[in-house]
Formats: structure tokens, C-alpha cells, sequence
């Protein structure tokens, strides 16, 4: 599973427009909850003409000092993994790690130190992943990014465009050479609705939209809790 975090792309355009990315512009405690579907639509032309092109969505539930991802799947993927589970066929190793559908959970303590979570659900264990494999889980390492989806440090270092208006969405957006960054800024619900990065010639193209939805009547986390943990490295080959 990849965090807005998983948003690597996006984010490297952001490292790419020299935007400092700092821990965080605000305490976790002066964002509100969100629950949200986190839509990505990736397009690129390669130099040999022919279009390729992704979408898929995220599920992310944030509380203070929580943030909670998962990769929605459709019901015949989702009882296919399910069943591969229950079989005990599930295994992450170097050479065949199939976690895209794992969730993260990511908590974060008042001294800023980060624990990084995969749930196995059907197992019905919680895998504590260390920093040397955070890239192997779809975690960049930002907490910042991975709460807001986007650093709110790195906003004043960009253009605003207009004011947020009614809506109550700040747009902003950054240039280096033939690159476009835009990040549209909810102001109350702190989050970034959209990211977008496209390039001039209109051969690479990165959305991503969050976008609000019901809170689950039971918190995931609040079940993972309860499972059995474990150490990435105990999956491995």
C-alpha cells in the first residue's frame, strides 16, 4: 500500500521545486478528523508514442497522532486476497512482496517518534516495520506528508493564487522549468484536497484527490489493536 505517502511522485516534484519540507507547520491536535478517499490518476507518453495510464484510491481515516491507509479494492480482489490469506498463502519476501493491500497504520507520539504498522488482517497480526523498510511498505518517512498529504511547511515557499474564497480552498503552485505543481489547500479541514503535477508538453500527468467520506463505525485501528504483533523482518526470505 502506498502512503500520500505514499504520493512519491507528487512529493518528488515538490523536493524538485527546492520546497523545504519540514516535520510538520502545526501540532496533530490542531487538525481535525478526516476520513477520506484519496483518488490517483497517473498518465504518462513515453518517447516511443504509446500512453500509459493508472488510477486507483486510497481509504485514510486521521485522528490526532493517527493516520490510518489502505488501497480500496474491488469486492472480486478483495475476496480473492482474503482467500489466499485464509489458505496461509500470503508472504512477503525481497523477491515477491505482494503488500499493496495491506494497511498502514501510523502512529505518532508526543515526542515525534513514529511507529509504522501493516495489518494482516486475516491473520489477524500487526507488523511493526522498521525505518530501513519503510520503502518496502509504501511509507516515505514523512509524517508531515503522510497527516496533511501534503507539508504545510512547504505552502508559503509557493505562489498563491487568488484567496480561498468561499470554497474555503487556498490554490498554490510552484514552477521549475518545464514542471507544474499545483496544491489546492483546504483551509479548514487542513488537508490537501488535489495535487497535480503535469509537465509542459502535456506527456506526464499526477493527480491526486481527496475528497470526504463517512467515518466507519468502528475505527480500524481499534480492532488491529488486538492482533498479535510481529517484525517485518520475520516475512522475509
Amino acid at each position: 500500500m502506498s502512503v500520500p505517502s505514499t504520493l512519491k511522485t507528487l512529493l518528488a516534484a515538490a523536493a524538485l521545486a527546492a520546497i523545504p519540507l519540514a516535520a510538520s507547520a502545526a501540532g496533530d491536535a490542531e487538525a481535525p478528523d478526516q476520513n477520506l478517499r484519496i483518488q490517483h490518476h497517473v498518465l504518462t507518453i513515453g518517447k516511443d508514442g504509446v500512453q500509459r495510464e493508472s488510477r486507483y484510491a486510497d481509504l485514510m481515516f486521521r485522528r490526532a497522532g493517527t493516520v490510518w491507509i489502505e488501497r480500496e479494492l474491488p469486492p472480486a480482489l478483495r475476496a480473492d486476497h482474503d482467500h489466499e490469506a485464509s489458505e496461509g498463502k500470503v508472504h512477503i519476501g525481497h523477491s515477491h512482496a505482494d503488500n499493496t493491500a495491506a494497511p498502514l497504520w501510523l502512529r505518532r507520539d508526543a515526542a515525534g517518534k513514529v511507529q509504522v504498522g501493516m495489518v494482516l488482517r486475516q491473520q489477524r497480526k500487526l507488523i511493526e516495520v522498521d525505518k530501513a523498510n519503510y520503502g518496502n511498505v509504501g511509507y516515505g518517512g514523512s509524517w508531515a506528508n503522510a497527516y496533511w498529504l501534503v507539508d504545510p511547511a512547504s505552502l508559503p515557499h509557493m505562489k498563491a493564487l487568488g484567496t480561498a474564497g468561499n470554497k474555503g480552498v487556498q490554490r498554490y503552485e510552484v514552477q521549475q522549468g518545464e514542471s507544474t505543481l499545483r496544491i489546492d489547500w483546504d483551509v479548514a479541514g487542513r488537508y490537501a484536497r488535489k495535487i497535480e503535477q503535469r509537465n509542459a508538453h502535456g506527456t506526464s500527468l499526477n493527480v491526486m484527490t481527496a475528497s470526504a467520506i463517512p467515518a466507519p463505525k468502528t475505527l480500524p485501528w481499534q480492532i488491529a489493536d488486538a492482533y498479535e504483533r510481529g517484525e517485518y523482518s520475520d516475512l522475509l526470505d
